[in-house]
């Protein structure tokens, strides 16, 4: 019984850090492209005027609430069919 709290418990916070990764992205996209400059020089820094580069942070972040989503509908899947 622990071995199958410990395996819903990853999956747990694997869905809900591909969600909190999602909504960050969609709600502060700002914030999100500078976290992302800043930690590891990936993306450019955003301004606050570059709304280009915000619509591109927004639909990653929408990419990756379709992805928590898929990933939550397969484990669903794997539990439904018992294994």
């Amino acid at each position: 019984m622990s071995r199958l709290l410990g395996v819903a418990l990853l999956y747990s916070l694997m869905f809900l850090g591909w969600t909190g990764v999602g909504v960050f992205m969609v709600l502060a996209p700002a914030r999100a492209g500078n976290l992302i400059h800043d930690s590891f020089g990936l993306f450019p820094p955003v301004l606050s005027g570059d709304w280009g580069k915000k619509l591109v942070l927004r639909l990653i972040g929408v990419a990756l609430l379709g992805f928590a989503i898929h990933f939550a509908l397969a484990v669903r899947g794997l539990v439904q069919q018992g294994g």
